[in-house]
């Protein structure tokens, strides 16, 4: 008796946060798009770099270390990795046209996962990527619909509990990442006097383009200016965090303010990978699956 009733409320809450909509259908090709533009704009020789011997440096795609038998790019040898960065980018391509939801999302994790692991240019969104795409794997395998951007009726079925499982573990996952970022940084002295900023702004490595340099040094020449926009990303990133508990209403006024915070991150510090992947999980996190976008695209509603 007790068994059914819990059954029942289960059925009951997956029908009500039906997750088989287009949103995530919008996040799985943001993430995708990531993947597919760090392919598609650098040849094997930046994916994976090598010294003056030819010898890669990236130990994790030693030979001899058994991990490489499974990865995707290199399962034709390291001689025959383009014709591998050709069928992923083909996969990527499937994953953002929707199609074959099941399948593609597999791949997708595959290569997002080989990417991770044996990459040279790697940015923090690829990993990112990688997790998500693993997560979203128990809901695109119990998805029935042909596309991911068609919108089809809630059913009322206990299959759906796995698509809101991997919903609701991507939550958490999105919401650990930010509470880290924030976090993390109180054990930095920078970021407690609040001139973090000022030094990742000017880094010879992850700072901003030598053209904006002198723009942005005239902004943090003034130490109020420094000190509150440090300590704004730290305020803003635990908002985040407690979005996880927070409003409908609260979700949807912040997922455009935090899209613009990871834009600025592309104009300051050129990585753009990470956009993607965690706009995607943003998406994820922040919009309630349940409701379907009205998105207008060549695919008409199921």
């Amino acid at each position: 008796m007790i068994l059914n009733s819990i059954e029942e409320k289960i059925k009951q809450l997956s029908f009500l946060r039906f997750p088989y909509t287009n949103v995530v259908g919008l996040a799985r090709s943001i993430i995708a798009v990531g993947t597919l533009l760090t392919l598609i704009t650098n040849s094997e020789s930046v994916i994976i770099q090598r010294n003056v011997e030819g010898e890669v440096f990236n130990p994790l795609l030693s030979p001899l270390a058994d991990i490489n038998h499974f990865n995707f790019f290199l399962i034709l040898g390291f001689d025959n990795f383009d014709y591998m960065k050709i069928m992923a980018v083909i996969i990527l391509m499937l994953v953002i046209s929707g199609f074959y939801i099941k399948i593609s999302s597999v791949l997708h994790w595959w290569v997002s996962i080989s990417f991770f692991f044996g990459s040279s240019v790697i940015d923090g969104g690829d990993q990112i990527a990688a997790v998500l795409t693993f997560l979203l794997i128990p809901l695109c395998l119990t998805d029935d619909r042909k596309n991911h951007w068609h919108t089809k009726q809630p059913s009322y079925s206990s299959k759906n509990v796995f698509g809101l499982f991997s919903i609701y573990l991507i939550r958490f996952q999105i919401a650990i990442i930010y509470f880290h970022a924030a976090v993390g940084k109180f054990d930095v002295r920078e970021w407690m006097n609040g001139t973090a900023l000022y030094y990742w702004l000017n880094h010879s490595f992850f700072g901003s383009s030598d053209n904006l340099i002198p723009i942005i040094n005239m902004a943090l020449k003034n130490d109020w200016a420094v000190t509150i926009l440090t300590y704004g990303v730290i305020v803003f990133e635990l908002m985040l965090f407690l979005a996880l508990t927070a409003s409908r209403k609260y979700r949807k006024k912040i997922l455009p303010i935090g899209i613009a915070f990871h834009f600025s991150i592309i104009l300051f510090h050129g990585i753009f990978s990470f956009f993607f992947s965690i706009v995607g999980g943003l998406i994820l996190y922040l919009l309630p699956t349940y409701q379907p976008l009205n998105l207008r695209l060549w695919y008409p509603s199921k």
